[in-house]
This record gives structure tokens, C-alpha cells and sequence, in this order.
């Protein structure tokens, strides 16, 4: 449309934000065109969302004569504008019109003559009042009032505003006499945005038009300025970087937003800006007042972009630009408060045991040691739960230092390393908590350092801001236990002590179960190892994915012990459970989907059986780090599901990494009798398949597996407890049955038809 106003507006009108009126807004006029029904459409929103625009092009585009009112604030003047506009389309009496226009006082004879004009208009009439809002006060409300009677008898009104007119909306809306559109009806949708960012600057690409747009979130006034900002040849186009900060926004809403506000207001929206997400009760808090609440719903009434996010009215969202001007403001003036604002939003919502957003802005205010005490009861939930991604943007908002420095945060990143199969950058990291443990505890000079994080403010049961040093020892100790880097011993002494400082802690305590009785398992004490898994999978609630490690623990030694029925009822329930939570695709998952097929392979049921091998393999990543136990479960579970689909080359290869993983944990008596049974089960295999004359025996299968190796065969002998003369003999039988003459060629035969994979068990 072109930018020139239509003849027959008056010159008093409201300016329009630069650029918006150049876009047609079909669809919205189209909503009016059909709102013949209405007596009263009322479009209410914030400066710059094209309300005067949007007037003008629907006055132009319908058939009806217009009478077009800029309202002034003097009820006597809203009169005479309201005369002239009706005289410049109907004329009126000379003596009518000079009684309209001259009146010294608002009084019944006036609005009697203002309502017998309207009541005399011979056809249908659309008259327009812009800038309804500044027609304030009891007499304004009567002119307004009388207007609204009068609407709907040929008479259809018109209004823009900024916030709700003096009009009777609620009988209004009863009634279904007024068609209300709001910021969101307002707003510029992506056809529209992209029309009009084309036409104020076309340099723009329409990448960095899509961005410009997501940005403003339909503010035509944002939009314009963002393309006249962008329009400035010296002026690098780095879209992303536009903000409620830029010079030309920031001018805008001071002037346009924030100069007619209240001084009490502004200062309302200025200290609670670094919040973004506004209740009454949170500023009451944040600045030590009451009544925000009531200030809140009114701005949202039309003032300013901010957005009810219930029905209700309780919650607010600023647009984002707005917040973002708005904190700019702030910072130019008071640099210090935001830090304390996020502190204390932070603990208004920990007393209401809201952890999300407490965190939120504890991470938004930096303060790390607050996020770890905060996050600490929950943290395994976190670092192993269904969405973890929250933990980690956390972590990467706060930056590696504060992470490094602050154990409960390194703690959960090893957890996070630990959940990914990351098993080097989880003892990384539970190392630099340690070291951090270490440094904290020698700077200590004074009592309050060690004061525990489990403290709660009577006040208000929040946090404190660091994490009790016991409490942290025992995160470690329980990270180094779950990577089992220092043996059964080591990872079982772990676990005890992480268990004596975080069982009674309910977000710890299935993991404390789930490694004690993993390392009880290993060790052989299966009574314990029973005892510590169930523990673990009844109070894993919270953790789904413990809970199913808990269920595959008590599952493996149920299948060795050939009980498939009670070994698949815990399988299936360890897969139900992560299923239920969507973390069947998680790396650790791969154990419980390896068990499951075990369990599927001895009940008879082969293609669940590969189906769920497939899975276990898809979920694993090919660069996965694994805890030794982890991993020597995992192969001796695919083995054993191999062996049962007779795959021998695929099962001596799982049990070569099973053998290589169990080197690490030469203290697991359990891992090493899996190791000799399944290697037996598969020598049997392979000889039961090797027909003929060559036909190889157990014991030089035995032999065999261990050619690729770097031992003599006298050191093989040892390993089998046999004398080196029978290692020599039956080595010799080997090359004699696979017709070769040698140690390498026997290895590489081997090889070939799926015997050994060359590698060192």
C-alpha cells in the first residue's frame, strides 16, 4: 500500500512506525470485513504494532463513508473532534456543529446533542477513534460510553488503543458486541515480515530476513527499525547480533514505552528485567513490595509486549526485544543488580521447590557454587535421566572454569561422561573435583568454609551456596567406583564409602545400590550383590536408567545359571522401563538390550534375539569408553546370544574384547568363569563344526585361541596349566589338522573359517 494516507483522514492522525504501512494486511482485513455483526471492534495492543495502520487500510478498502477521530485527552475537545469528523462526512446543522464545537462544559445537554447527531445519520457509518487510550476519565468515559449505546444502529466503532478504553468491554464481550484484537492477532505473520523487511531494506538475504523475523515476533515497529538499522551501508549485516539493545530499539521504547509509564512502573520492569518470566508474587519478592501483580496484568492490558501465560494472569513473558532493552537500561544504570536480581529470583523459587527455574538463575547470575548445592540431591536423575540435555546446557552456560572449580559441577559432568560412554573424560573430571576437594580444604581458614550445603535457610529452606565437603568425597568416590579403574577391591571400597555418605539421600541412592551391588556381583558375593540390586531398582523412580542397569545386573547371573524365564522377566522389565522413558537409544542402554537378547536367544526366540542384538549395537557409539565391567558384561552377553545363533566368528570375537576388558579386573572371580564356560561353549562350537579327519579337539581349540598372542608356548602352557611338551604337541596337531607350517599361518587358517580373530583374549 502505498505510504501516502488516505484523503479522507484528517491531519491530527497518530504517525505509524516507519515502513509498516507499506505492508497490506489481507488477512486481517478480510476478519474485519466480516465483523459486520460487531458494534465494536477494538484493536488494542502496544505502540508499534500497526494498529493505525491496519485503520487506515480497513477504512480504505470498505464501501461505508468514514468519520475519522485522533482522541485527544480533553473530554470537550474528544466532542468537538467527534463533530467535525461526523460534519466532514454527513454535514451538520450549522447551529448542531457549533454546539458541539464550542461547548464550555461537558454536561447531559451536550452529550444529549452528540447522541441526537449520531441518532440522524442517514446511512451506515465506520467511525474510527485512534488512540482511544488517551481518552481518560469519568467525563471521557461517558463521550465513550455514549458512542458504545450508540454503536450498531448503522453506526459501527471503530478503536485503537494502547490499553483498554473507559468502554463497558465486559457487557460488550457478554453481549458478543466487540471484536477484540490483541498483540497476537497484531502481529506480523512470516509473509508479512519478509514483505516488509523487502521494501525497507532489499539488501537484506532472505536468511537474514528469517532471522530478523523470528526475532521480532511480529513487532512491526522491531521490524522497521531493525531494517533501518540494517539499511546503514556502514553498519556490518550481522542479523543475529540485532537486539533490544541496539540504539535505534532502545530510543524507541524509552520514548515510545517506558516515558509514559509510572516512575514506580519503570522501575518495576527495570529491576525485573533480568527475569525475563514476571509473576506478581516473584517481584514482590525480587523488589520487596506488594501489588505487582496488579501492575503486571495492567500493562499487559495494552501498554507494553507482555504476554499472560495463563488464563489467570498470574504468569507474564516479556518479548524478548523488550526485555533485552529493557536489561540494557538497567545495566547503564545499575550494573549490580542484576546478579542480586538472579539471586534472588533463584531462591524465591527454591522455597516453592521449583528446582528448574532456581537454577535457571543461578546459572544466569553465575553463581556456580549456588547451582551445584541446588542441583545436588537431583543430580543423578539429571545426568542420567530421559533429557539430560537441561544439565548440559547448564554446565556450558557456566563455562569450564566454574565447572573445574566447583566439585558438585564436576561431579556432574564425570556422571554426564560416564552416561555418553565416555569413561576417560569421566575419570577426568572426577579427578579434577578431587583435586578441587583437595584445594578448597587447604585454602580453609575459617569455620563457615566447611559449613555443609545440605543447610536450609529457615527463612526459606533454600540451598547454601557451597556443597558440604563429605558430601563431594563421596561424588567422587562414587564416580571412580562406576569406572572400576582401581579393580573389584577398589570399586567395591568406592562404593561403600559413597554409600555411607549418600544413601539416605534419595536421588543417590539407586546409584549407590547399582554400583555396590555390581561390585558385590563381581566379586562373588552374590547374596550382597541380590541384596544392593533390588535396593536399587525399588527406589530408582527418578532414574529409569538405573533402574534398568539394576534389573540387567540381576539378570545376567540368572541366565548363566540357565533360569531364562526369571532372567527375561527382569530383561524385558529393564527395557520396559527405559522404553516407558524414552532412553532406549541411550549408550548405556546397549547393556540392557544385550541382556534382553540373551535372555530372548535361550527362551527359543532367535529373531528377538537379533532384532534386540542390533539394537544393543546401534545404541553403542563407535568411539564408546566403557568401564571395564560394563564392557565385559556387555561382550559376554552378545557372546552368549551369539552362540545361540550360530554366529562362532561373532561370539569369539565378543569374548576377545570380553577377555581384554576383564584383564583390567583380574579380582573378578565371577567375569573370569564366564570367560573360561563361554570360551569353552564356543571351542565346543567350533569343533563340533570342523568335520573330517581334521577335526580339532577341545583342548587344541584351547590351544588355538591363544596363537595370536604375544606368548611363547611355554608361557601358553602356563596360562593353561598344562606342560609346555603338550602345548607343543597339540600345537603341532593344529597346524597338522589346519595343513600349515607354521604359528602365523595357523592364526591366519584360523582366521578364515572363524575360529580366532587374530586377536589376544
Amino acid at each position: 500500500m502505498d505510504a501516502t494516507l488516505p484523503s479522507f483522514r484528517p491531519p491530527a492522525q497518530a504517525p505509524t512506525p516507519a515502513g509498516a504501512r507499506t505492508v497490506p494486511r489481507a488477512r486481517l482485513l478480510r476478519r474485519l470485513g466480516g465483523a459486520s455483526s460487531a458494534a465494536v471492534v477494538l484493536l488494542r495492543a502496544p505502540a508499534g504494532y500497526g494498529k493505525t495502520t491496519l485503520l487506515a487500510q480497513w477504512a480504505a478498502a470498505d464501501a461505508r463513508p468514514c468519520a475519522w477521530v485522533s482522541a485527544p485527552d480533553d473530554p470537550l475537545a474528544l466532542v468537538a473532534a467527534l463533530a467535525r469528523a461526523l460534519d466532514a462526512v454527513e454535514p451538520l446543522a450549522p447551529a448542531t456543529l457549533a454546539a458541539l464545537t464550542d461547548a464550555e462544559a461537558l454536561d447531559r445537554r451536550l452529550l444529549d446533542a452528540l447522541d441526537a447527531t449520531l441518532a440522524v445519520a442517514r446511512r451506515p457509518l465506520l467511525l474510527v477513534l485512534d488512540d482511544a487510550h488517551l481518552a481518560r476519565g469519568a467525563a471521557a468515559a461517558r463521550v465513550l460510553a455514549l458512542l458504545a449505546a450508540r454503536a450498531g444502529r448503522g453506526i459501527q466503532i471503530a478503536l485503537g488503543a494502547r490499553a483498554a478504553p473507559a468502554l463497558p468491554l465486559a457487557r460488550l464481550r457478554a453481549e458478543n458486541g466487540v471484536l477484540e484484537l490483541r498483540a497476537r492477532d497484531l502481529a506480523l505473520d512470516a509473509h508479512e515480515s519478509a514483505l516488509l523487511l523487502a521494501r525497507a531494506c532489499p539488501a537484506l538475504s532472505t536468511a537474514e530476513a528469517v532471522v530478523l523475523a523470528a526475532r521480532a515476533e511480529g513487532w512491526a515497529a522491531a521490524l522497521a527499525l531493525a531494517a533501518r538499522a540494517f539499511a546503514d551501508p556502514d553498519r556490518p549485516r550481522e542479523v543475529v547480533s540485532f537486539s533490544g539493545a541496539d540504539r535505534l530499539l532502545a530510543a524507541y521504547v524509552r520514548e515510545q514505552l517506558l516515558a509514559e509509564l509510572d516512575p514506580a512502573v519503570r522501575e518495576l520492569l527495570l529491576r525485573s528485567a533480568p527475569l525475563g518470566m514476571l509473576s506478581g508474587a516473584l517481584c514482590d519478592a525480587l523488589l520487596a513490595r506488594t501489588g505487582s501483580g496488579l501492575v503486571l496484568r495492567d500493562l499487559a492490558d495494552g501498554n507494553l509486549p507482555l504476554e499472560p501465560l495463563d488464563r489467570a494472569e498470574r504468569r507474564f513473558r516479556l518479548h524478548p526485544l523488550l526485555a533485552e532493552a529493557l536489561l540494557a537500561e538497567l545495566r547503564r544504570g545499575d550494573g549490580a543488580w542484576e546478579p542480586e536480581a538472579h539471586r534472588r529470583a533463584s531462591a524465591w523459587h527454591a522455597r516453592r521447590h521449583e528446582l528448574a527455574a532456581a537454577v535457571d538463575h543461578a546459572v544466569a547470575g553465575g553463581d556456580a557454587a549456588r547451582v551445584g548445592a541446588l542441583l545436588w540431591d537431583a543430580l543423578p536423575a539429571h545426568a542420567l535421566g530421559a533429557a539430560p540435555e537441561r544439565l548440559d546446557g547448564w554446565l556450558r552456560a557456566l563455562g569450564a572454569t566454574p565447572v573445574a572449580t566447583t566439585p558438585a559441577l564436576s561431579i556432574a559432568a564425570a556422571l554426564r561422561a560416564f552416561a555418553r560412554a565416555q569413561a576417560g573424560e569421566a575419570g577426568r573430571l572426577a579427578a579434577v573435583a578431587a583435586d578441587a576437594l583437595e584445594r578448597s580444604r587447604a585454602a580453609a581458614t575459617a569455620p563457615a568454609a566447611l559449613a555443609p550445603a545440605q543447610a536450609r535457610s529457615r527463612a526459606g529452606g533454600a540451598a547454601s551456596a557451597a556443597l558440604a565437603p563429605a558430601q563431594a568425597r563421596a561424588g567422587v568416590a562414587l564416580v571412580r567406583a562406576a569406572l572400576a579403574r582401581e579393580g573389584v577391591a577398589g570399586m567395591r571400597a568406592d562404593a561403600d564409602a559413597a554409600r555411607a555418605a549418600l544413601a539416605d539421600q534419595p536421588g543417590w541412592r539407586a546409584l549407590v545400590s547399582l554400583l555396590c551391588g555390581t561390585a558385590a556381583l563381581l566379586a562373588g558375593d552374590a547374596e550382597a550383590a541380590q541384596a544392593r540390586l533390588e535396593e536399587g531398582s525399588a527406589h530408582a523412580g527418578g532414574v529409569p536408567l538405573v533402574e534398568a542397569l539394576c534389573l540387567a545386573q540381576l539378570a545376567l547371573p540368572a541366565l548363566d545359571g540357565e533360569q531364562p524365564e526369571q532372567a527375561g522377566g527382569l530383561a524385558r522389565r529393564a527395557l520396559l522401563r527405559t522404553e516407558r522413558a524414552r532412553l532406549a537409544r541411550q549408550p548405556l542402554c546397549a547393556l540392557a538390550h544385550a541382556v534382553a537378547a540373551f535372555a530372548d536367544a535361550q527362551s527359543g526366540a532367535l529373531e528377538a534375539a537379533r532384532a534386540r542384538l542390533a539394537r544393543s549395537r546401534q545404541v553403542l557409539p563407535a568411539a564408546a569408553e566403557l568401564p571395564p565391567w560394563y564392557e565385559a558384561e556387555l561382550r559376554f552377553a552378545r557372546a552368549r546370544t551369539l552362540l545361540r545363533l550360530s554366529d562362532a566368528a561373532g561370539a569369539r570375537a565378543e569374548l576377545a574384547r570380553m577377555s581384554r576388558a576383564a584383564r583390567r579386573l583380574p579380582d573378578a572371580p565371577l567375569l573370569h568363569r564366564w570367560i573360561e564356560d563361554a570360551w569353552a561353549r564356543a571351542d565346543a562350537f567350533a569343533a563340533s563344526a570342523v568335520q573330517g579327519p581334521a577335526r580339532l579337539t577341545l583342548a587344541e581349540l584351547r590351544v588355538l585361541r591363544l596363537l595370536p598372542s604375544h606368548f611363547s608356548l611355554r608361557e601358553i602352557a602356563a596360562r593353561l596349566h598344562v606342560s609346555a611338551n603338550t602345548v607343543k604337541t597339540q600345537a603341532h596337531a593344529v597346524y597338522r589338522k589346519l595343513d600349515v607350517s607354521s604359528r602365523s599361518e595357523a592364526v591366519a587358517r584360523a582366521r578364515e573359517i572363524g575360529l580366532v580373530d587374530g586377536a589376544y583374549r
